[in-house]
């Protein structure tokens, strides 16, 4: 059986609350946007996409040796913007800042070592962000994009101290998370 999977790390629960206070300010002004559940706030690794259940131990292992020793780290969630750009924005985001680099360093490891499990290398740069929501149609476009640029947000900084395989299981109402497996960060 193929699973939908991803690499992620979680947000804080407090700072979950605090970026969830922006998707309600948004909503007010957002009408064509799918907005995403609290819950489902998180930093993605990496996609994998549609897996062979029995590799799913497989990832588990080479990534659980990969990461021994790396320790636990803080992040800082900042910023509110939109991929592509303001212009033609798909998808809104609450931005990840990581001064010391080991956000950037543990993608690093999770790629390469997937890579190495025979998995396609993502030729798009790393921009650490928790998605809020996706745009579905421009109406009230030029409002969004208004209350989004006003939106000062900086976070305390949120300790990441494990990494999950995650399924993401597609339904009608939207897609639904539950964690595969962890691996915690300074073992």
């Amino acid at each position: 059986m193929k699973i939908r999977t991803f690499i992620a790390v979680d947000v804080p629960s407090k700072i979950k609350d605090k970026i969830y206070d922006i998707v309600e300010e948004l909503k007010k002004v957002g009408d064509g946007v799918k907005w995403e559940a609290k819950e489902k706030f998180h930093i993605t690794l990496k996609f994998l996409g549609d897996v062979n259940e029995d590799a799913i131990d497989s990832i588990y292992n080479v990534l659980s040796d990969a990461l021994r020793g790396f320790g636990k780290f803080s992040v800082n969630y900042k910023g509110v913007g939109c991929f592509p750009d303001f212009k033609h924005p798909r998808v809104i985001w609450v931005g990840c800042e990581d001064d010391s680099g080991k956000l950037f360093e543990l993608q690093r490891i999770v790629e390469e070592k997937l890579c190495e499990l025979g998995f396609e290398k993502e030729e798009r740069e790393f921009h650490p962000h928790i998605t809020l929501g996706r745009v579905k149609n421009l109406k009230n476009l030029e409002r969004l994009i208004n209350k989004i640029e006003s939106i000062n947000f900086e976070s305390e900084p949120g300790e990441i101290a494990e990494v999950l395989i995650m399924k993401s299981d597609l339904k009608p109402s939207g897609s639904v998370y539950t964690i595969l497996k962890k691996i915690k960060l300074g073992e």
